[in-house]
């Protein structure tokens, strides 16, 4: 496939087009537009202080590093949501979302000796502080062999419901850990949180445009929707919303946009200001794909 690795303005200033780079050949290429739209989601795969994610292999951030570097400003950069029950085991699944419904349908969260630590009805911030509190500071975890967790106790939702309820109401969640062995109808099932959506990103106007002119953003990338957290759903207000009236902006935006000059400027500025600001950084950017060696003699990535 082909990524973009860089945005380009024009010499007045304004977005209009990318740099863009085929991921076999490494043929690089250039896309010339009126409007740019960043869409690229979120930034899970940076595997942020070391934990697992929920996110699809592409979430490297990529989206804000590009905006950034192009001039527009980021909102809540440092605000991220983790989701309070991600698999922490087998290990094929570390981190994959397990759905909030498992506890809406009467699942508790344990700890290694069976005891309740929290209040169901807590918000996700402070479920997942939970959690990692259990397994940190009172050390009530269970040891998965590759770190640690807490018992989801899936059986008691057949308890409450009737024989059938899993299979009917969360079926992908059964086929999920019974791929390795695991019946959520007759075994709890271990959990930890997981990386899983980020609040902040590029700021934006009611346009859905950025602080770049002609650069637009729509989905997690954008930032402060939700402010610095996010209820359970919410997020379907960056695409359905916000994503549609960045779209229709945009394209409105077209019909009058006369492109100017063509360049890569402010790279070299955002360069030169690093460099004046002391930063030092060798690494390439953006990251694109993650790096998991499974094995091989590059160096070893967290996960």
């Amino acid at each position: 496939f082909t990524a973009a690795i860089d945005l380009i303005k024009d010499d007045e200033g304004k977005a209009c087009g990318a740099v863009l780079m085929n991921m076999e050949t490494k043929e690089i290429l250039v896309a010339r537009a009126k409007c740019v739209v960043i869409a690229t989601g979120g930034a899970g795969r940076m595997h942020y202080q070391g934990f697992p994610t929920s996110n699809h292999y592409g979430a490297t951030a990529d989206g804000l590093v590009l905006g950034y570097r192009a001039g527009a400003k980021l909102l809540y950069p440092d605000t991220l949501q983790y989701h309070p029950t991600g698999a922490a085991y087998p290990s094929q699944i570390y981190g994959a979302l397990v759905t909030e419904k498992v506890r809406s349908l009467g699942a508790q969260l344990v700890n290694r000796d069976g005891v309740a630590f929290m209040n169901p009805l807590e918000t996700r911030d402070v479920s997942a502080a939970s959690i990692i509190r259990e397994c940190t500071e009172r050390n009530e975890g269970v040891d998965t062999g590759e770190g640690k967790g807490v018992w989801l106790d899936t059986p008691l939702i057949e308890m409450l419901g009737g024989e059938g309820t899993i299979e009917k109401r969360i079926p992908a969640m059964m086929r999920m850990f019974a791929k390795y062995g695991i019946d959520i109808r007759k075994e709890p099932i271990l959990v930890y949180p997981t990386l899983h959506y980020q609040n902040g990103g590029l700021d934006i106007g009611v346009d859905g445009m950025t602080s770049v002119e002609n650069l637009y953003v729509a989905g997690e990338a954008v930032g402060g929707i939700h402010g610095r957290n996010r209820l359970m759903g919410n997020s379907l207000l960056d695409i359905i919303v916000f994503g549609r009236n960045a779209g229709q902006q945009a394209g409105k935006k077209c019909k009058t946009v006369k492109v100017g000059k063509m360049t890569l400027d402010h790279v070299q500025k955002f360069q030169l200001d690093a460099e004046q600001a002391g930063i030092e950084n060798q690494i390439a950017s953006p990251k694109l794909l993650p790096v998991y060696t499974h094995g091989s003699k590059v160096e070893k990535q967290p996960f």
